[in-house]
């Protein structure tokens, strides 16, 4: 472990270096001054199958910046510059994404100015090429577009290629070549994402490195209740991106989760993205949420240990929830295959 923390220390320098920042006793005293300035994270870790600890809410960088424009780049810098100051030490990226050079600049400039070390950070990247360059080739570009040395955690991004269709290698296969990212230290832990119980059960039972994590779509309209009893049980932390998805999304303003998270948030002086947030935590998920708005950072990360929703009010939002069909707003193949 020392030698694997050295190894990365050097290559955290030696990126400073690449990028031109001065590393003299004067740069090095203003950048603890600025440390200290920075906000701690009160975001509780999760404990992962690895040993690892992972922040319970990650900062997604996909939703507004999926494939950004030079203009939408800056000001996915600006927001992650400002996620991270506010106290986000989870970041979410993703191959498929296209803005690793952005993520990767932003959070290297950040460092550098704060003087927090990218140890005290925890990064998510996901793989989608897993046929072609493959899991190895994929991961290897991913870090230096990204200007990284490893990531704490990588993902399969899904079980099929984006079209639905099945890939070329089978899931057992693809996760041997994960496997090999563990032993060649360039990730932490491995995980999946959009997997279902099948997909799961698939590579489960021969895994030589257990996923630690199953990154999937979860809010109260669609809970897969089945899915992250499967997890849990099997030590595999759920992590819900798309929490907010209740208000959100148009189609499913004044549905009848509304009304049982209006009366939480009336009771607790929160808003209703905070109750949303704080009930996919009760009820046993990490989550990944985003805003393209600074301000409303410090509300995201209130929902650590600031406030609780009683078991009447997680049970009432859950059963509300349930009372109408799912809706899933991402992955259209996920969507045919339960219909």
């Amino acid at each position: 472990m020392r030698s694997w923390l050295k190894q990365n220390h050097i290559l955290v320098v030696f990126g400073r270096l690449r990028l031109g920042v001065r590393l003299g006793t004067s740069s090095a005293s203003r950048r603890a001054v600025v440390a200290r300035q920075v906000p701690q994270p009160t975001m509780k870790d999760i404990l992962l199958g690895s040993g690892l600890r992972m922040p319970a809410m990650g900062y997604g960088v996909g939703t507004a910046w999926f494939r950004a424009s030079e203009e939408k780049e800056v000001e996915l810098k600006k927001c992650l510059t400002a996620a991270l100051d506010a106290g986000f030490r989870h970041i979410d990226d993703a191959e498929m994404y296209q803005n690793e050079k952005a993520t990767g600049e932003a959070i290297a400039q950040w460092v550098s100015r704060t003087g927090v070390a990218r140890e005290q950070l925890f990064i998510t990247g996901k793989v989608m090429s897993v046929d072609d360059p493959g899991v190895l080739a994929t991961c290897r570009c991913s870090l230096e577009r990204s200007g990284l040395s490893y990531y704490d955690l990588y993902l399969v991004h899904a079980p099929f290629q984006q079209s639905g269709q099945p890939f070329q290698r089978s899931l057992k296969e693809i996760w041997a070549e994960m496997e090999t990212l563990v032993d060649q230290g360039l990730v932490r832990a491995i995980g999946v994402s959009n997997w279902r119980v099948c997909d799961l059960e698939d590579i489960f039972a021969d895994a030589r490195v257990k996923p630690v994590c199953n990154q999937i779509e979860a809010h109260p309209y669609l809970q897969q209740i089945e899915l992250l009893r499967w997890c849990q049980n099997r030590g595999v932390v759920v992590a819900a991106y798309g929490p907010l998805i209740p208000v959100t999304r148009e189609e499913l303003r004044g549905g009848p989760v509304d009304l049982p998270v209006m009366a939480a948030a009336s009771r607790l002086g929160k808003t209703p993205a905070q109750v949303l947030l704080r009930w996919s935590l009760q009820t046993g998920r990490a989550v990944i949420t985003t805003t393209g708005k600074p301000e409303r950072l410090p509300q995201l990360l209130e929902v650590s240990d600031d406030f609780e929703l009683t078991a009447e009010e997680l049970a009432a939002i859950s059963a509300a929830g349930a009372s109408r069909s799912e809706f899933r707003a991402f992955w259209p193949p996920l969507r045919a295959a339960a219909a």
